[in-house]
């Protein structure tokens, strides 16, 4: 049987109570049109149960949506930051080489556009594999570094490759050589004439 204020379907006991309230109804049902709420016969909202749930959850949707994005940003922040203290790193070490100094002249400075990524393992043990354009008042260099850093501690890198295009260079500061491209010879690191 269904309420005969607002329609709603009603349980066993509701029926008796709903039949014996008629005389009230009348009144009561005026002033619930008028303004909305509970029903004063049955006791259910006048208004639509589903809309109210609709509602309902697409606040959550929008909380979780919300949630969510501040998550990324964070991890976008600490991926930023991390691929940033590698790459400084990598500039200091840069800077303090006597034949790179020499080819791209002081400062030397990373330009935008550093690509690549730090990736953690359970340790704390962070390996970054970056690419780093770099530039100073004489040229501009890229470097490829491979490196590693603990919880705490500096950055070592096991690989550390510095490209010189303009003078057709590479300079690997892991092991202290330098090659000229164009003939495929050694040249010494740290002072860019070729060996004799």
């Amino acid at each position: 049987m269904k309420c005969r204020g607002c329609g709603a379907e009603l349980e066993p006991g509701q029926r008796q109570v709903n039949s014996a309230l008629d005389p009230i109804l009348v009144t009561s049902l005026k002033d619930v049109q008028q303004t909305g709420g509970v029903c004063p016969l049955c006791g259910h909202y006048k208004l639509d149960p589903h809309s109210r749930r609709k509602r309902v959850l697409f606040g959550v949707f929008k909380a979780l949506l919300l949630v969510a994005t501040a998550i990324e940003i964070f991890f976008y922040i600490s991926r930023t930051t991390e691929r940033s203290s590698a790459a400084d790193a990598a500039l200091a070490r840069m800077s303090a080489n006597p034949a790179i100094e020499q080819f791209l002249g002081k400062p030397i400075k990373i330009k935008s556009g550093i690509s690549g990524e730090v990736r953690h393992d359970e340790t704390g043990w962070k390996e970054a594999r970056l690419t780093i354009p770099t530039q100073g008042p004489n040229g501009e260099a890229v470097a490829y570094v491979v490196g590693g850093k603990g919880r705490t501690g500096a950055w070592t890198f096991t690989s550390f490759e510095v490209l010189i295009e303009k003078q057709h260079k590479k300079i690997d500061l892991a092991r202290g050589i330098s090659t000229c491209s164009s003939s495929g010879e050694v040249c010494d690191a740290a002072h860019p004439r070729r060996r004799s």
